[in-house]
């Protein structure tokens, strides 16, 4: 279906981006790309749907050669592509005219093209939407519009880049199963991500650096090179890097890549060994794992039952623990309090009474995708505050209300209902609103999206500037924040922010941030779309941020990012505030978590695996890898 023959291509004439790509891809399989950021991967995919031809070698798409201009038409109408940024691709106002845009232009007579339009949003779990504004969705939700337009089309190729990038973990479960159900039906799907659990499932998966491929094979072939991955700067998927954790705690297992066959190998030892006749209780266990603690350098945050861990741990069962919205906050004079909140973008529409009676029904839903196409308020009710020096966490699936949350926090977004406090000033006195707004920096989904300026340096003081601050000090400021970026000022100062890689660019927009010297950071999606290394530099810088005593609130999809950098999580349904607590308390409640489409830390996750299959794991305890490594080696009896 896909033949990339000696296939060579420069944006610049100088460095090349794809160097002698050699790759076919079969009809019907399913292949997943995996590479850094500037490794070539989307750059590949673009050849595919010939928006890109090659300078030297040739694409070859069904038999069609994409240099050929008489075969364009035909190309596109075979490989459809979803973008990284679905910014990038949404066309019409009204959710039913975009993803009815590609249809439409193969000529398709009307009743098919509502047959498909209907059909498309059904799979993307957004039946009920047509009639909604594109521009009123949440990024997830315009990823997911993205995705229907391609697959209306019903192409015979699907490429999807980063398109799971904005979802939740139910929206990617959710694309997972179409993905699975197209590549059954005979589709072609390439996908490119920098999700490993995602790359599990292809037929075969492809590893690109520098614009060459450098590790080709079945996800257990690929996955096997631990150590190549991640010299690579690339992570393996969870399975793996725990069975590598296992082995180095003493417990043989065979390298797994799935998460399921690995609990299972996990357990089959456990009962080989006497099961828990051999090993007594969960309390056994603990003890036994905070023996061999220094032995095993796994002395973790977590999982210290004594109290010496440096986030405190509640020794209560998971039934007991009450991560209740109405829990008391810390003490001390929050920065921002949010006093019963409501937000609605249609205000007119959800003041009048009808529409506040529709919208407190109980939301219609699909089991993969959780939607309310009747939901009129962004956001419900919502008491919350924002104490200084915290790292709070906004966690919710997909249009659960995190950007508009987080959008009210420097008064960008003023309440429909309600009151939102800074200091104690009410945000919704214009003065109070503006002197906020230096104090309080908001780092959008894209923040790359926040540039506009010639230089470097004029859109980091672009900020500052505006605070009316004297030049000697704006300069000061802009040196400062580049450097605290890790950018060297000297060299990129005079540069246009456009000529920079994706990378550099996000951390000049978040210097430009930093400059304005705010209190409080807020961030949503900050590591979105950054591959592994990317994303462990950028959550780094933001961790020694916080470290320094800045306030840091931060929206995200990563429960395993939130759990190892939050002192609090507030979980977001539907508008409403569903849970706030530390994160031991929040992701204690796996069940409810799951119900409404989060997840749980990857290694908390196995943790419960295990339990169901009976061995007595501590209960009450918030693990991460290396601390239930280390309670399993104990459990197992491997600590010679």
């Amino acid at each position: 279906m896909i033949s990339f023959e000696g296939v060579r291509f420069t944006y610049d004439d100088a460095a090349s981006v794809l160097d002698g790509v050699d790759l076919d891809v079969a009809a019907g399989e399913f292949v997943c790309v995996l590479g850094g950021n500037g490794s070539g991967k989307s750059t590949l995919a673009k050849h595919v749907n010939a928006l890109l031809v090659p300078d030297a070698g040739c694409v070859r798409v069904d038999g069609m050669d994409t240099r050929e201009p008489e075969s364009l038409y035909a190309v596109r109408a075979t490989a459809g592509m979803v973008f990284q940024n679905p910014d990038d691709q949404i066309v019409a106002s009204l959710i039913e005219n975009d993803v009815a845009f590609g249809p439409e232009n193969l000529g398709l007579p009307s009743d098919e093209l509502r047959r498909r339009v209907t059909h498309a949003l059904a799979e993307v779990g957004l039946a009920g939407f047509e009639k909604k504004e594109t521009a009123a969705l949440s990024g997830g939700q315009k990823q997911r519009v993205a995705i229907a337009g391609v697959l209306a089309m019903e192409p015979k190729v699907l490429l999807l880049d980063e398109a799971s990038a904005m979802l939740d973990p139910r929206g990617r479960a959710g694309l997972l199963r179409v993905c699975a159900e197209l590549h059954a039906a005979g589709m072609t799907v390439v996908m490119i991500t920098h999700f490993m659990e995602e790359a599990v499932r292809a037929d075969r998966v492809v590893v690109l650096e520098g614009g060459r491929i450098k590790l080709e094979g079945t996800p257990r072939e690929v996955f096997a090179h631990v150590d190549e991955l991640r010299a690579l700067n690339l992570e393996v998927p969870f399975a793996a890097d725990f069975s590598a954790r296992l082995r180095t705690a003493g417990v043989e297992v065979p390298l797994e890549i799935d998460e399921g066959r690995l609990a299972d190998e996990v357990a089959a030892r456990w009962r080989a060994a006497g099961g828990a006749g051999a090993r007594g209780t969960a309390a056994a266990v603990t003890a036994g794992a905070r023996d061999m603690a220094d032995a095993c350098g796994m002395a973790g945050k977590s999982r210290d039952a004594e109290g010496t861990a440096e986030t405190p741990q509640v020794a209560a069962d998971e039934s007991q623990v009450a991560a209740d919205p109405a829990a008391p906050q810390p003490a001390g004079v929050p920065l921002i309090a949010f006093e019963h909140v409501s937000y609605a973008y249609d205000a007119a529409v959800a003041k009048r009474g009808r529409a506040s009676k529709r919208a407190r029904k109980e939301p219609a839903q699909t089991p993969d995708w959780g939607n309310s196409p009747d939901a009129v308020w962004a956001l419900r009710d919502v008491s919350l505050s924002v104490r200084e020096g915290e790292f709070l966490g906004i966690a919710g699936h997909t249009g659960s209300g995190k950007s508009t949350l987080i959008q009210h926090m420097n008064g960008l977004l003023h309440p429909t209902a309600g009151r939102v406090l800074a200091g104690g000033a009410d945000l919704a006195d214009k003065r109070v609103a503006r002197e906020v707004r230096g104090s309080v920096g908001l780092v959008f989904q894209y923040p790359e999206r926040q540039l506009f300026a010639a230089t470097v340096y004029d859109d980091v003081s672009f900020g500052p500037r505006n605070l009316g601050l004297p030049e000697d000090e704006v300069g000061r400021r802009v040196r400062a924040s580049l450097e605290q970026v890790g950018l060297d000022p000297d060299v990129l100062s005079a540069k246009s922010p456009f000529e920079l890689s994706g990378g550099q660019q996000r951390r000049v927009a978040f210097a430009g941030v930093l400059a304005m010297r705010p209190r409080t950071l807020v961030l949503d999606e900050p590591a979105a779309g950054l591959d592994p290394a990317a994303r462990r530099d950028f959550l780094g810088l933001i961790a020694r941020l916080h470290a320094q005593g800045m306030t840091v609130v931060m929206a995200s999809h990563s429960m395993d990012d939130l759990a190892r950098l939050c002192s609090r999580v507030a979980v977001l349904k539907e508008g409403e505030l569903f849970a706030v607590g530390t994160p031991q308390e929040v992701f204690m409640r796996a069940d409810e978590l799951r119900s409404i489409g989060l997840g749980v830390p990857a290694a908390q996750r196995m943790a419960n695996a295990l339990r169901a299959k009976g061995l007595p794991l501590a209960s009450g305890v918030l693990y991460d890898e290396r601390s239930l490594a280390c309670d399993l080696a104990a459990l197992l009896g491997r600590s010679a």
